[in-house]
Order: structure tokens, then C-alpha cells, then sequence
């Protein structure tokens, strides 16, 4: 969106200092390391081009990590861009003079004006959709509230609570699967080779579900609910039990007779264990969701989940235009509603539909949905500490990473080394080549399992930093009636000097207003479209107070309307006295017999002149 600019700001602040700091600091160090390590390089190549060329792909990794994350970081402590357009609307914006910020928003929008007249009339609110999934039904039952939080902040606890699950599910196909082979029931083979493997290929499966949760969690683009399903963890219930068994007839058959020298080789030469592992991602997940959940449990409790409305509803006979009835409301009544002189957003535009009939008669119809400029609030205030523990975890976490990086990309270059330059020919090289290569498959999986658990918090707390809420009137109005026109003159009589006709429109006016005043969120991020993410309706309460000045408004407009044209202008009722003093003059220099004549015998004669000449006209026509 663009940054329309204002003297009279929205007092919207940077919310991401704070964060952005750290970031800076957590990608300073990085690069710090990265620095180090190229440092390095010079000495290395002197001795050993291989880990020379080894090293210098690690630092290069490290330093376009730590500047990006150090990038982000500055870019968070940079000013807020904030113009006078933001936040998004909820639906397009019909607005005549906004209609460069509603195209630009036209992506991010999450209702429709159907859907906002819906919510009105049905004292409903559509943002709180059914949970999708058992999974996410599980997740839901347990924490009622859940359900009162914007889909940014459902999809983090769907996906960290998910993990967890999957991860004690895993854990529990793989004690059916060493309750299988522990006791024979997957053959004598099994016991030597299905156990080291099946746990490293739970190692990976979890370590990429847990790249798959850091994915799942980001602000952007949120405008459905996602959907948790437990398809995944009855096929991992259902593998733990066939896979064990069929791999060992498997193996029976294929190296059965020859089970002596596969139990040689398996004593010989050291096999990867992967339980090193699996602790580390344990211990990853318990911190991640120790850190995250009780700002979750915080945020649930300020969940204020009304849909109230207040309504008016009433017949009047005003003396009024249709036309004029509308103007009213847009441009005065509504208009003085502005934050700031903010436009108001128009949802649904006032297109008055009038019905002419025969005889001056007919009826009219129209509708309006408009929204006031939201305002910043205090709705949500999550624990500043708890925020930046978080943070400065994520960043100890994004440190942790970088230097298991480095260390693996040692631990390479020691593998490459001994296998390009010295060779594996003895046993005892094979046995240290082996040792080696677990080495770097436990680095590997450690530098994943902590890269993921920096980009959960890393996520995680973006999206509590860069909740705010706004507060603003929502208003639906549906005016019906019908009217007639008749004609009034005054100044009629003969002496009169002036005269006024006026055709006056009698309205039988139905009006239907719903009114709510709204508490919204959005989610903000850093960069051009700071404010340009979805903005979710969270709470829907009356006010009625502010209806009733509304009501006083279009009353007052009602009653304070002229139906006469009359004189206004000192200058106009001047000349109007002086042209009266002139036909008084006029009438004075009459002769005699003639001012004999009575004001009432004049006023007969001028009735009776009148209606003579009404009936000529009929009889011509």
C-alpha cells in the first residue's frame, strides 16, 4: 500500500524495535563467526587445499546468513512507514477518493460486504470458523478459546501442538517396533540391522516435520483456517508394525545364512545411533512450546468474543426529498464521524433507487455500509518479558546453529580428507572414516533440529510483536418509503407585493440502522507492506449511545428543513418594502368612487377574477 502521507498522523508506532535488536545482535554474531572462519582460509590452503576449499563454502554460507539476519534486524529498528490509508479495509472500498489504496488492498481483503451485512442482521461472526481436521478438533477441545484468536495465531498452536503429538506418536511407533524386534518376531537379522536403521529414519521424519512446522507458521496471507488431520499418524501407527516385520522376512531370506558375519561387521564397525539426536529434538520442542504457549494462554484470555449490535428502527412523515435524506447522512452525519478527517470506508454505497409514479406519488429505496477509519488500541497487551525471552532465545537458538554449521563444515573437511588424500584401505581407516561420517550425520541433524526450533520462535515472535488491535464503527442503513408532491403559494392576495410557490414532497420514511462498534486485528510486518495483511473482525459491541446521536442527527435535519421559500437577504426585503410603499403610493392617487371599495370587496373581485379565469383554461383545453 502507499505511503500516503498527512500532517495529522495515525499515532501508529514501530512495534518491532525491540525484536529488531536482537535480530541485529543474533545476526552481528553470525557474521562474526563467519569472519572468523574466513580468517581462517589463508593457513588452511597453505596446508590443505581441500579443507581450504571446505571451509571458504562454510564461511561463505555464514556470512550471507548473519548479513541477512542482520539485515532484517536493522530493518525492523528502521522508521514505520505509516500513511493515512492503513489498516486494510475489510471489504473493497467503494470510496471515490480511496480507490488507489482499495486496489492495492484488493488482495488482502477477508470479507465482502455480503458478508458484512450478514454478520449485522444475523448477530453473528463469520472469522470464527469450525476447526478442520481431528487433529485441529482435538487441539480446539482442549483449549476452548482458541477458537476467539485470529487464524495467524490458530495456525501456531495448530502446528506447534501438532508437533508435539507427532513426536510422542513417533516415539511410540518406535517402541511397537522395538517391542517387534527385541523379541524376534521380526527375525534374528532385524536385531542387527532394522533398529539402527528405522531410528535414523525417525530422526529424519520428525526433523522434517519440524521443517515443515517452521513453514507452516507465518502472518502473510492468512485468510483461511488450515486443517490438522491425523491421516499421517495412523499410517505411522500402521508402518511401525508392518515395515519391522516385512523387512525382516525380507532380510531372512537375503542374508539369513549368513547372520554370524553380519553380526561380526556390526561389532567391528561403530553404527550411527540416532537417540543423541532424538533427545536434542526433544529438548528443542519442550523449550520452543515452554516459551510460546504461555503467551498463547495469555492472548486466549483477552479473547472478547461478542457479537452485539444496536438497532433503530422507526416510521416518520417528514417533509423531505428522498434525495436529500441520503446526502444527509453521507455527507454530514457520517462525515462528522471521522477519525482525523480520515474518509470513512464505503462498503456498500448509498445508490438511492427512486420510483416515480402518476400524480406527483411514487417510492424509494436505498442501502449503505460504511465503516469509520479504525483507531489504534490498547486492546491486546501480551507481557513485554515474556515477548523478549522469546526473541533472544530465538536468537541464541539462530547462534547455536551457525556454529554447528562451522563445526560440521570442519568435520567435512576431515571427512573429505581422509578419504580423497589418504584413502580407505584397512579396516582400521575404515573404522575412523565411519566414526568420522557419524560425526558429521549427528552435526547435520543438530544444526536441522536447531535451525528449525530458531525459525519457530523467530516466527512465533514476529507474530506477537506485530499484533495490533483497532476499534472502529461499523454501520448498516436501509432506508424505504414513499412520498407524494403537492404545491404550496403564499402571497396570494391582491395587495400582497410578493408572492412564493413551492412544491412540497411529503416522505413516509422507514428507516433500518445496525450499528457495532468493532475491535479488529492485524498482523504487521516489516518493510512496504507493513500493514497490508488481512484485518480480522475479533469482537462486535453495542453502542447504543453512539446510535442515539445519530438518530438525534437525522431528526434534527428532519425538523429544521423549510418547506417555504422566503426571503433570506436584508438587501431583497428592502427592495421588497420599498416596491410595497410603492403600491401603496399607487393605490392612494385612485379616484374617489374607487377608494370607496372595501379591502374585502377588492379581495372578492380578485378571487372571482382568478377562478373565471381557471375555468376559461378548462374550457379551452
Amino acid at each position: 500500500m502507499a505511503y500516503d502521507f498527512g500532517s495529522q498522523t495515525l499515532g501508529i508506532a514501530n512495534p518491532f524495535k525491540k525484536e529488531g535488536l536482537f535480530r541485529a545482535v543474533g545476526g552481528g554474531l553470525v557474521l562474526a563467526l563467519a569472519i572468523y572462519a574466513v580468517a581462517g582460509v589463508p593457513d588452511l590452503f597453505a596446508e590443505n587445499k581441500v579443507r581450504g576449499y571446505t571451509l571458504l563454502g562454510v564461511a561463505f554460507v555464514l556470512i550471507v546468513s548473519g548479513i541477512k539476519h542482520c539485515a532484517v534486524g536493522i530493518l525492523q529498528l528502521m522508521r514505520f512507514f505509516v500513511g493515512r490509508t492503513v489498516p486494510t479495509s475489510l471489504a473493497y472500498n467503494h470510496s471515490v477518493s480511496e480507490q488507489d489504496a482499495a486496489q492495492a488492498e484488493k488482495k488482502s481483503l477477508l470479507y465482502s460486504k455480503e458478508s458484512l451485512h450478514a454478520m449485522l442482521m444475523g448477530r453473528r461472526n463469520t472469522t470464527f470458523e469450525e476447526p478442520r481436521g481431528w487433529l485441529a478438533r482435538l487441539v480446539h477441545s482442549v483449549l476452548p478459546k482458541l477458537t476467539f484468536l485470529p487464524f495467524p495465531l490458530r495456525h501456531l498452536s495448530q502446528e506447534i501442538i501438532a508437533m508435539a503429538v507427532t513426536f510422542l506418536v513417533a516415539l511410540l511407533a518406535f517402541a511397537i517396533v522395538y517391542f517387534l524386534v527385541s523379541n524376534g518376531l521380526a527375525g534374528e537379522v532385524a536385531k542387527v540391522l532394522v533398529m539402527p536403521l528405522l531410528s535414523i529414519l525417525l530422526l529424519v521424519y520428525l526433523i522434517a516435520n519440524w521443517g515443515s512446522t517452521a513453514k507452516g507458521i507465518h502472518n502473510e496471507g492468512n485468510s483461511q483456517l488450515a486443517k490438522a488431520s491425523s491421516l499421517s499418524l495412523g499410517v505411522i501407527i500402521g508402518l511401525a508394525i508392518v515395515v519391522p516385520l516385512g523387512a525382516g522376512v525380507f532380510l531372512d531370506e537375503l542374508v539369513g545364512r549368513d547372520i554370524d558375519k553380519v553380526q561380526a561387521w556390526a561389532n567391528t564397525f561403530p553404527l550411527f545411533s540416532a537417540w543423541a539426536n532424538l533427545a536434542l529434538l526433544l529438548v528443542c520442542v519442550i523449550a520452543v512450546m515452554a516459551l510460546i504457549m504461555p503467551l498463547l494462554y495469555k492472548r486466549m484470555g483477552q479473547v472478547t468474543p461478542k457479537t452485539e449490535v444496536s438497532e433503530f428502527r422507526a416510521n416518520m412523515q417528514e417533509s423531505v426529498h428522498p434525495n436529500e435524506i441520503f446526502i444527509n447522512i453521507e455527507n454530514i452525519v457520517l462525515a462528522n464521524r471521522r477519525y482525523r478527517e480520515v474518509p470513512n470506508r464505503i462498503y456498500a454505497d448509498f445508490d438511492p433507487r427512486l420510483k416515480e409514479q402518476a400524480e406527483g406519488k411514487g417510492s424509494f429505496e436505498g442501502e449503505l455500509l460504511i465503516e469509520t477509519q479504525p483507531t489504534l488500541t490498547d486492546g491486546v497487551t501480551l507481557p513485554e518479558k515474556k515477548k523478549m525471552a522469546l526473541t533472544a532465545v530465538a536468537q541464541v537458538a539462530v547462534v547455536a546453529a551457525a556454529i554447528l554449521f562451522y563445526v560440521g563444515g570442519l568435520q567435512l573437511a576431515e571427512v573429505l580428507d581422509l578419504v580423497i588424500r589418504q584413502g580407505v584401505n584397512t579396516d582400521a581407516q575404515v573404522n575412523t572414516a565411519i566414526t568420522m561420517g557419524n560425526n558429521l550425520i549427528w552435526l547435520i541433524f543438530a544444526w536441522l533440529t536447531v535451525r528449525g526450533a530458531a525459525n519457530v520462535m523467530n516466527k512465533a515472535s514476529h507474530m506477537f510483536w506485530g499484533e495490533m488491535t483497532f476499534s472502529s464503527l461499523l454501520m448498516f442503513m436501509k432506508t424505504e418509503g414513499t412520498y407524494t408532491e403537492s404545491r404550496v403559494s403564499t402571497g396570494m392576495a391582491i395587495h400582497d407585493s410578493t408572492r412564493s410557490e413551492n412544491v412540497v414532497v411529503r416522505s413516509s420514511i422507514t428507516p433500518w440502522i445496525i450499528t457495532s462498534r468493532i475491535n479488529t486485528s492485524i498482523f504487521a510486518t516489516s518493510g512496504m507492506n507493513n500493514l497490508e495483511s488481512p484485518r480480522f473482525i475479533m469482537g462486535m459491541n453495542k453502542n447504543d449511545a453512539e446510535l442515539g446521536e445519530i438518530v438525534t442527527e437525522i431528526k434534527a435535519f428532519l425538523r429544521g428543513r423549510e418547506t417555504i421559500a422566503s426571503i433570506t437577504n436584508e438587501a431583497d426585503l428592502a427592495n421588497a418594502g420599498t416596491i410595497h410603499q410603492v403600491n401603496q403610493q399607487t393605490r392612494s392617487h385612485n379616484d374617489a368612487p374607487q377608494s370607496k371599495i372595501t379591502l374585502e370587496q377588492e379581495e372578492d373581485a380578485a378571487g372571482f377574477l382568478r377562478n373565471n379565469a381557471d375555468k376559461e383554461d378548462e374550457n379551452k383545453s
